[in-house]
């Protein structure tokens, strides 16, 4: 059995100290998810995945906090890279017919947070605005919403039920924000995530024609 990471000892962390089961699937030949978790009667199939440091990470380390600082990233393009490594584990081992999670979480700096807008692009694709000629001659805007690089979709990624992000809120504590799958073909009903998660959230059609807000909606349980 190979080693925990850090975001799988974290992980088993948050759901020991919510009472959950938490039992590591076997490992075989073939990439499987970490995972089955027990909420009640259901069975989340859960894969855990971190961003590491990259050579350009390791370069921004040494002036972070520093008047040399660049600003905040959101590393959409990383976290989606982490969705597309995880997704055949966790459909592997759902064998459709449980509903599946891929966590990630943020092991490489704190100019990488991973918050709404990142697993929104990373989940959905890149956000822009649709310009339109006018028969007066004139541009003006058409629409908004998620254009190119789509990830999750009505036709893909759809055994992914949910995708959570793990976080530390204190030096002795692990939060989960979970963002739901609107297209998922085992959905997981909000109520049984609330031992697991802080927050939730669910953008009911991000690819929706004409004016598509950018921000998923919070979800009251």
């Amino acid at each position: 059995m190979s080693a925990r990471t850090i975001s799988e000892e974290l992980f088993e962390k948050l759901c020991s100290t919510g009472g959950l089961g938490c039992a590591r699937i076997p490992e075989t030949t073939e990439k499987t998810a970490d995972y089955r978790v027990s909420l009640g009667s259901l069975t989340l199939i859960t894969e855990v995945k971190q961003l590491n440091p990259n050579d350009e990470d390791k370069k921004l380390a040494e002036v972070w906090g520093t008047p040399q600082s660049p600003g905040a990233l959101a590393p959409s393009d990383r976290v989606q890279g982490l969705l597309e490594e995880a997704y055949p584990q966790v459909k592997r081992s759902s064998e459709g017919k449980w509903p599946t999670m891929i966590v990630v979480y943020n092991n490489s700096g704190d100019w990488n947070w991973i918050d709404t807008f990142t697993v929104a692009k990373a989940m959905f694709g890149s956000y822009g605005i649709v310009l339109g000629l006018q028969p007066n001659r004139t541009i003006a805007v058409a629409g908004q919403g998620y254009l190119g690089q789509r990830k999750v979709t009505k036709d893909t990624f759809r055994a992914l039920s949910v995708v959570g992000v793990l976080k530390r809120v204190r030096a002795d504590a692990v939060g989960l924000d979970c963002y739901h799958n609107p297209f998922a073909h085992v959905p997981v009903e909000p109520t049984l995530l609330v031992d697991l998660a802080d927050a939730q959230y669910i953008h009911p059609n991000p690819h929706e024609k004409g004016f598509v807000p950018w921000e998923p909606r919070k979800i009251e349980t």
